[in-house]
């Protein structure tokens, strides 16, 4: 594996990547890189350890950050974070399903998943459990996503 000819290294959600362990192999190869090359370092969030990565993975770097988004007065917003229960995705999944039967009936709930997967299989179990949900995620193709869009919209999914 040579990365001599490398001209151009993308790092994509470093925050995630660094949040999940990746910080040494990250650094690793941004040290097998050659020095002349372009590099693109994506990130949600800027920690300490995105800020370090930055150091010494970019020169002369440019920042792009979006402005925060203001939110209407109408809207309630409620951070829920389900732990894992002794490694039991389905206890997670339960605890999901329960909230949003217990706590969200008013409709106009949106649950943010780790992943497509999950998301698609949480759809399928809302289903089953007479919930109205569609999902939105990156399999989908673009005429998917904005029917899913549409029928929150129009209160056809809670």
């Amino acid at each position: 594996f040579d990365l001599d000819q490398l001209e151009v290294l993308i790092l994509d959600e470093a925050d995630r990547l660094l949040d999940m362990g990746f910080k040494d192999e990250l650094h690793q190869v941004v040290s097998s890189c050659p020095r002349q090359r372009q590099t693109m370092l994506f990130s949600a969030t800027l920690t300490s350890n995105v800020t370090e990565l930055v150091e010494l993975s970019l020169k002369e770097p440019v920042r792009i950050s979006v402005d925060s988004v203001s939110v209407v007065d109408t809207l309630c917003q409620e951070f829920v974070r389900v732990r894992e229960h002794n490694d039991s995705q389905q206890w997670r999944e339960a605890a999901v399903i329960a909230l949003c039967q217990r706590s969200f009936k008013s409709g106009n709930t949106i649950v943010f998943l780790p992943s497509k997967k999950l998301a698609h299989r949480l759809m399928i179990l809302f289903g089953l459990f007479k919930l109205k949900a569609a999902e939105l995620h990156g399999h989908l193709t673009q005429q998917m996503r904005l029917d899913a869009l549409s029928l929150f919209h129009q209160g056809k999914v809670d």
